[in-house]
């Protein structure tokens, strides 16, 4: 009988802690925190961690190698240098466009570094104004393709604020009826969903997705539905669109 009273009293102490950390340091148990951790967890260290803080997150659209799409980088900037601001943040935006992509490899500059903002843009009923120097024209390499990616790289870079539904150029603080000669440039411009490409977006810390409206061609301040079709071309006769930009003669 002896011989059994030390097995008996392992037993009950076994018992008595079950529920607390001997099982668990004996692998026989989970850890609590175990059955709470989520499974997706990402853990990071304090270097990368201190990359994100206080920065401000950027969506910007650039011209792929072949000036067909817009490839979207997202671009953390340092938060002290915006403000609340709808104004401040989409002059940030453009700001950022003029310095161009992070990687020429997988991006095209569609602004040129020339190009300066004349003064920040402002933004009325939805409306953002961008008022570019004059080296926004004269520094352009052309082309229709380019002139359609500089275009609408900003248009999308903008109305990405929930703010901003349209957006109006100036060059020189006056309004131009054709930009480099292809389209007509003193309308408002909406967003153009069917130009951005659906390749992974390019995500950066700081340096250097369609509404398919067009414009009429019998009132160039109305819109229309063209979102059934998003790679329609045209001959380029004048009224005319392509890619829901109006074609000059």
């Amino acid at each position: 009988m002896k011989r059994f009273i030390p097995i008996i009293m392992v037993a009950v102490f076994i018992t008595v802690l079950s529920g607390c950390s001997v099982l668990q340091k004996l692998g026989l148990q989970k850890e609590p925190e175990d059955e709470l951790r989520p499974v997706s967890s990402i853990i990071i260290g304090e270097a990368e961690a201190s990359k994100l803080t206080d920065k401000t997150p950027l969506r910007l659209y650039f011209a792929n190698e072949d000036n067909t799409k817009l490839n979207l980088e997202i671009r953390y900037v340092d938060s002290a240098d915006l403000d609340d601001s709808v104004s401040n943040m989409a002059t940030a935006i453009v700001n950022e466009l003029i310095k161009g992509p992070s990687d020429e490899r997988l991006f095209r500059r569609t602004v040129p570094a020339e190009a300066k903002l004349r003064s920040p843009v402002s933004i009325k009923n939805k409306v953002a104004t961008v008022d570019f120097s004059e080296e926004f024209k004269t520094k352009h390499p052309g082309g229709k393709d380019a002139e359609k990616m500089t275009i609408y790289s900003i248009v999308n870079s903008l109305t990405e604020l929930e703010e901003i539904e349209k957006v109006k150029f100036l060059i020189d603080g006056k309004e131009q009826k054709e930009f480099m000669g292809h389209f007509k440039f003193d309308a408002l411009f909406p967003r153009s969903p069917q130009l951005i490409s659906k390749d992974k977006a390019e995500t950066t810390t700081g340096i250097a997705e369609d509404s398919g409206l067009m414009l009429d061609g019998n009132n160039a301040g109305d819109y229309v539905d063209d979102s059934i079709d998003d790679t329609r071309e045209t001959s380029g006769q004048n009224g005319e669109t392509i890619d829901g930009l109006e074609m000059l003669e």
